[in-house]
């Protein structure tokens, strides 16, 4: 093997670095922007979330201070630039309560819907399903309200979707798909559950009979 002098050394790092110098200070520079940059992100997703969960704070304030206008502003800024939180869809939440006491269905029903399409948590995705059934049924919508239980997100919530289910069924006349509804809801329930003597009271109404198959 041929023993390079330190000149020719010295010479073949300066030709490979020419060559290849370009492509070596462009990986760093990548890696700094990759790491900095994930960074600034990160604390940018936390700001964001911090913002979003502060300006939640006024929507409590602004139903004690009955400030309606107040609530619907607040709500409809959370959804528009914070819908990727759980708090946009949470004010939402909220203003539907308030319309609904007011005897606003129509809007209600439009306000949960709305919150139901941008909850970003599954769990509270199913919660607001279950309002917005409740809601159409009330309404007099027992296939949407059916059609919304059925939905997966509130389909976990196995008790509370069969006695919607129940519910709804019965008022449409069918009294044996109630039944079976409200049977399906008790074996989800355990006997220390608070509305298990609410779902038998309605079975029992039906001539149903609770079993001894309730979760344990």
């Amino acid at each position: 093997m041929e023993i390079l002098d330190e000149h020719e050394q010295s010479e073949r790092v300066r030709k490979w670095l020419h060559e290849n110098g370009t492509a070596i200070i462009g990986g760093i520079a990548l890696g700094l922007i990759l790491i900095f940059g994930y960074q600034w992100w990160t604390r940018s997703k936390i700001e964001h979330r911090l913002t979003a969960a502060t300006q939640y704070l006024s929507v409590d304030a602004a139903v004690e201070q009955k400030d309606r206008d107040g609530l619907d502003r607040i709500a409809g800024e959370l959804a528009d630039k914070y819908a990727d939180t759980p708090y946009a869809a949470m004010a939402l939440m909220q203003v539907a309560k308030e319309q609904v006491a007011a005897g606003q269905r129509d809007e209600a029903t439009a306000t949960l819907q709305r919150a139901h399409d941008i909850a970003v948590d599954e769990s509270l995705k199913g919660i607001i399903g279950l309002r917005l059934a409740r809601l159409k049924l009330a309404s007099g919508d027992a296939d949407g309200a059916i059609a919304m239980a059925a939905g997966k997100e509130v389909a976990v919530f196995e008790a509370l979707a069969a006695e919607l289910r129940g519910d709804a069924l019965l008022s449409k006349g069918d009294a044996d798909g109630a039944r079976e509804a409200y049977s399906a809801a008790l074996t989800h329930l355990d006997a220390s559950a608070p509305n298990r003597r609410i779902v038998e009271m309605k079975l029992a109404d039906l001539g149903g009979e609770a079993d001894d198959t309730s979760e344990s």
